[in-house]
């Protein structure tokens, strides 16, 4: 496991924000010009997060590179996405299309394929069976298409969707969050550098 500490931030944006049975952990004091609650103070260099709530969880399993589930205090668990990423499918059919220099050819599928296992093992290293803190986030939604919380995730002071991206596992999903100008910048860095999935090697063929 890769670090000592990990910090998860849920995106979520509900009126009131609070989960039903699960109470939010203490110390997070109500703004009165916003409604929400302030998050603590990062490190030095990690990006200031539009923050309502905070909860404690485990993470207890990783689904794939930008899933998981979460267990919080009281037993309850909920399966949360990562907010603003999008990591290469490892249980359903890939879409070269997605990805800007991955041809929709056979190479091209199994290239995605391969780097969804590597963004999968990446996301089991740094977050698999540690506690974590989830925050929300006013300027997402609070849920997406399938049911799931959308997520930051920060690792020792770092968003770790921010890693998937600058790393090549992952593409920047076109929704509205706070971090989307950093989010969009990271990506374009390691496509220029070719990281990750964006290394293929039959891109210009």
């Amino acid at each position: 496991m890769e670090g000592p500490s990990v910090v998860v931030v849920i995106a979520v944006l509900l009126a009131g924000c609070t989960l039903p049975g699960i109470q939010p952990d203490a110390g997070t004091a109500t703004s009165p010009e916003t409604g929400g609650t302030a998050a603590e103070t990062p490190a030095t260099g990690t990006p200031v997060l539009p923050a309502e709530e905070t909860w404690t969880v485990t993470v207890v399993e990783v689904i794939d590179g930008d899933t998981m589930d979460v267990r919080f205090a009281n037993g309850s668990t909920e399966r949360v996405r990562l907010l603003g990423v999008d990591t290469p499918e490892p249980y359903a059919e890939v879409a070269p299309a997605e990805w800007d220099g991955v041809p929709d050819t056979e190479a091209g599928r199994t290239w995605l394929r391969g780097w969804a296992d590597n963004a999968t093992a990446f996301a089991e290293r740094r977050l698999a069976g540690e506690d974590v803190r989830i925050v929300t986030d006013e300027v997402a939604g609070s849920r997406g298409g399938y049911g799931r919380l959308l997520v930051y995730v920060v690792v020792d002071g770092e968003v770790f969707g921010e890693q998937l991206l600058e790393k090549g596992y992952a593409r920047l999903y076109e929704t509205e969050f706070g971090l989307y100008d950093r989010f969009a910048a990271a990506e374009v860095r390691a496509q220029t550098a070719e990281s990750g999935v964006w290394g293929f090697s039959g891109r210009s063929r």
